[in-house]
């Protein structure tokens, strides 16, 4: 046994540098790096859009209704525009990354704005999100790379719609105290969110996350808000009541607890080398809604309802050479899903996006 003790620790010294220790401040290159397919990743991309369908156009705000006690979308625009400009510009780097031998763990911050306006007429934009996170990434022996924390995500509608809103509303009011009209936004913020990404190969990649609203989270449109949600800085204050009180809404049920609004999301990129230049790549990303079940209408819930879904496929190429630790790649996709602006969740639209991104 002692002779054994001694092959073992001698081997273990013989091996360089195996268990070496090392350490960065920032370094730009994160261990969970962003989906390439995903809508809403933390990379900057400037992009055109085209909607395959006139009911996939986006030309209403939802608003609530204290009245009739429901939610109801009203028209801004009737031109029917099916194309558009969207620009998004976010980053997602590491912060003080230790690496003994195979074990790699950093801490992580990203953030970013997201933006989609039309391409001709008056070429207003139609609203803004702000996106943000920070946690922890662990990678181990380079294949697989476990990610933890929280994330935010709201949603802005853009002024210039809000005035073309009222110009083909001209009794509108929003504004007032004695509205009977409350003007509704996508909020989470916020949510702890938790991811995994797979590489057992260079050229082939799978990931999966699943985001839950906190215990006091705020969470906008009221009918999203889980039951057990409290308001955030309050002890016993319901986050569901709170926010559709706000919007004029009364006498509503919360849900049974088996809703929490999960969103979940998995996907799957290729890679194919070409020459010395860059890759060929496919990507897909697949997300699944929970508060889909509540058919986002008062009334709507039922458990037995079910998530809304939504897929984006495609691809493109891939530079290999960085700037900053970042590439440059082209890319097509097709998306079948909600319009890529929050507050437009009630939207589904089936559209093809081209253009440019960078990412790590």
């Amino acid at each position: 046994m002692k002779k054994l003790f001694t092959f073992l620790v001698v081997l273990f010294l013989s091996v360089p540098n195996i268990w070496a220790f090392t350490f960065q401040w920032a370094p730009i290159d994160p261990l969970f790096r962003e989906a390439l397919a995903d809508p809403y990743a933390c990379s900057t991309s400037f992009r055109s859009l085209g909607v395959l369908d006139e009911a996939s156009v986006p030309d209403s705000v939802l608003v609530s209704n204290s009245e009739t006690n429901q939610y109801e979308q009203i028209v801004y625009d009737d031109s029917s525009q099916r194309n558009y400009w969207q620009m998004k510009s976010a980053v997602n780097f590491g912060l003080l990354r230790f690496s003994i031998g195979p074990v790699q763990a950093e801490g992580y911050i990203q953030g970013g704005l997201n933006t989609v306006f039309q391409k001709a007429g008056s070429v207003d934009s139609l609203g803004f999100d702000g996106m943000y996170g920070a946690g922890a990434t662990v990678r181990l022996f380079n294949i697989i790379a476990i990610q933890a924390g929280f994330h935010h995500f709201s949603g802005h509608w853009g002024d210039e719609i809000l005035a073309d809103l009222m110009e083909e509303n001209p009794g509108l009011d929003l504004y007032s105290s004695s509205s009977i009209y409350h003007l509704e936004e996508y909020t989470r913020g916020n949510s702890w969110l938790a991811g995994v990404s797979l590489e057992p190969v260079t050229w082939g990649r799978m990931y999966f996350f699943a985001e839950l609203p906190m215990e006091r989270a705020w969470i906008r449109p009221g009918i999203h808000v889980p039951s057990s949600t409290l308001k955030p800085g309050s002890d016993d204050t319901s986050q569901f009541e709170y926010i559709t009180g706000q919007e004029g809404l009364t006498g509503l049920t919360a849900y049974d607890s088996s809703y929490k609004a999960w969103r979940l999301q998995a996907g799957l990129e290729f890679r194919y080398p070409v020459l010395d230049i860059g890759s060929l790549f496919l990507a897909g990303d697949f997300q699944a809604h929970q508060d889909g079940q509540t058919l986002h209408q008062v009334g709507g819930y039922s458990p037995d309802n079910p998530w809304e879904f939504e897929i984006t496929v495609g691809g493109g190429f891939e530079f290999n050479q960085t700037v900053l630790g970042r590439k440059m790649r082209l890319e097509c996709y097709y998306h079948d899903g909600r319009f890529p602006l929050l507050n437009y969740f009630f939207q589904r639209s089936k559209y093809v996006i081209m253009g440019i991104a960078i990412s790590g």
